[in-house]
């Protein structure tokens, strides 16, 4: 699933892209996941400007001349996609929205998980409730993050990765961070001491950094607005790495599953 230096990828590119045009139409082939029906959608949307683009946790947040918001949420293989009209077809494009100067915006979903809601104000305020404060905003700093952890009882890897107590962070980037704040996966969030949180949190902020200056992780269906694949996976340290020697001691890295998670760590580095 894109993460926060994915998604982030690709509302920067949304946002030099597709600001001030005009959405002119749109059609779908898989309207269960477009709220709150595809015929509202068409009615809240058509002929509105595309103001703002927002990123929170991993949504996109399309701000409308009208008022009205368009969220994205990709989930496991969504792809958003600029496209000029005519170009050939993007396979898995199950929603497409027309727009002025001749563009399109493509949501492929090879999964079909990802979904579109359109919805107001006030129910955007209540959709982004529900997730936590984000690295690499004001919301947290390493004091705040240790406040937070600090009387969790569940694995460090699964409270990073509750979107409800920290937004952004998935799979790929929680081992990144747990290896190289040399934390086992599995070690209770309130264990950590004080100093262990602040290291880990630094690290945090240093993978999702290295993350968006490689444009991503396209380790599998992820690519940038313009259908490009990230480089971040070339970078990777651990994950991924089942089995081959650790970057750091050359133990044989091991895999579990954490929350049902593929979890890969070094059992020397990370206690």
């Amino acid at each position: 699933m894109p993460e926060l230096p994915e998604v982030e990828t690709i509302r920067k590119d949304l946002e030099k892209e597709i600001v001030g045009l005009t959405i002119l139409d749109f059609k779908t082939e898989w309207p269960k996941k477009v709220f709150p029906s595809e015929k509202e959608v068409k009615r809240r949307i058509i002929g509105a400007t595309i103001k703002s683009i927002e990123r929170r946790a991993k949504l996109l947040i399309f701000h409308l001349s009208n008022n009205y918001k368009i969220i994205f949420h990709l989930k496991i293989s969504g792809q958003l996609l600029i496209r000029c009209k005519g170009n050939p077809s993007d396979k898995y494009t199950h929603h497409v929205f027309g727009l002025s100067k001749g563009k399109q915006l493509r949501f492929a979903d090879l999964r079909k998980f990802g979904y579109i809601k359109v919805i107001s104000e006030t129910e955007k305020d209540k959709e982004l409730e529900k997730f936590g404060p984000e690295p690499l905003s004001q919301e947290l700093n390493p004091q705040k993050f240790y406040e937070i952890i600090k009387n969790r009882k569940k694995p460090i890897k699964l409270v990073l990765m509750d979107q409800g107590i920290i937004a952004g962070v998935g799979n790929i980037y929680a081992n990144e961070s747990l290896f190289l704040a040399h934390i086992h996966p599995e070690r209770k969030a309130n264990n950590l001491s004080e100093e262990k949180a602040v290291t880990l949190y630094k690290k945090i902020e240093q993978v999702l950094k290295e993350g968006l200056e490689f444009r991503g992780a396209s380790d599998n269906n992820y690519v940038d607005a313009y259908g490009e694949k990230g480089r971040y996976q070339e970078h990777f340290r651990v994950y991924g790495k089942r089995d081959k020697p650790c970057p750091k001691c050359g133990t044989t890295l091991k895999y579990n599953k954490v929350g049902g998670r593929g979890t890969v760590f070094c059992p020397k580095c990370q206690k």
